[in-house]
């Protein structure tokens, strides 16, 4: 079963707003391609307009959160990260302000038009951005929790919310703030994976499965905090730990879980998978994942070769 992310946005945030009459939604001329065009129809009196100015609607939400509501902002990805991100650290961050970014369409979604909308460094840039949480779902149930999550913490929430539709994971979901998922438990090597790269990782799992690898899956709808005791308890154990992320390989998820293992005296060699440095490739979103090595085929293949370097 598939959900599509936007459709699921849409129908929480609905319902979140009819709970709670202090959540206000801010638009960059986003509301629809958003998934909020029902919440500005029900509560027209909690919905604000603020048309193509990124900068201005930060600038907004952090007034409104100051007298007390909580605005959640959703916009396409990088014109919300990056041309408005000095109103995110020095409105939301510094002042720790309580405000939800939604990002739509993070990492290729907006494959086919080009660099200008493919966010690939929006999870570098909020990582930086202080008193941030991280929120980064893969298909509907991840979103529905992501949403209820940011609106039950205090403070600054970026949710990366995918576009394209996505299966169901698995029935049975254990979604936890700040905690791993773990999907598939393993001994050999350990897949970290975030946003929809956990479904491909599992892909990947079970295709290395048949050539006798018995890869772990943990997917990790929290990126920040990060889940540290899980992270170190799985280094513990396996050969190596490789992380996939649709997202540049310069300080994403990857980066964090090699930041949390630095430290450590005992660890296994950490492999960051995403996309590359200066990537500006454009073309159908499931033949950009193929082309950058993201697709479960290509994830099994490249971890095939991690391991025959291990046994070298």
């Amino acid at each position: 079963m598939s959900l599509d992310p936007r459709k699921v946005f849409g129908e929480t945030l609905l319902a979140l707003g009819r709970a709670n009459e202090r959540i206000v939604a801010v638009s960059c001329d986003s509301a629809s391609g958003a998934g909020m065009a029902d919440f500005f129809k029900e509560f027209p009196e909690r919905s604000v307009e603020a048309g193509i100015s990124e900068q201005n609607a930060i600038g907004i939400c952090a007034g409104l959160a100051r007298r007390g509501f909580i605005p959640i902002i959703a916009a396409i990805t990088p014109f919300l990260t990056m041309r408005a991100y000095e109103q995110v650290r020095d409105d939301l961050g510094y002042m720790n302000l309580n405000v939800k970014i939604v990002g739509s369409g993070g990492g290729l979604a907006y494959s086919t038009l080009g660099s200008t909308h493919q966010a690939v460094e929006d999870v570098a840039l909020m990582r930086t951005v202080p008193n941030m949480t991280i929120l980064c779902p893969c298909d509907g149930a991840d979103i529905r929790k992501a949403l209820e999550t940011a609106f039950e913490t205090q403070g600054p929430v970026y949710i990366r919310m995918p576009r394209q539709p996505r299966e169901v994971i698995a029935q049975q979901r254990d979604l936890r703030f700040g905690k791993a998922e773990i999907l598939k438990d393993g001994k050999d090597i350990a897949i970290l994976a975030t946003g929809p790269m956990t479904e491909e990782a599992q892909v990947a799992a079970e295709m290395l499965k048949k050539d006798g690898i018995d890869a772990a899956v943990l997917g990790f709808m929290t990126v920040r905090p990060l889940d540290e005791e899980t992270i170190k308890a799985y280094a513990g154990k396996v050969g190596a730990i490789v992380t996939v992320e649709e997202h540049s390989v310069i300080n994403g998820f990857g980066s964090a879980v090699a930041q949390c293992l630095a430290p450590e005296k005992e660890k296994p060699p950490v492999y960051i998978t995403g996309i590359p440095e200066g990537a500006k490739e454009t073309g159908p979103y499931k033949e950009l994942l193929d082309y950058y090595g993201l697709t479960g085929e290509r994830i099994a293949e490249n971890i095939k070769k991690i391991k025959g370097l291990m046994q070298a």
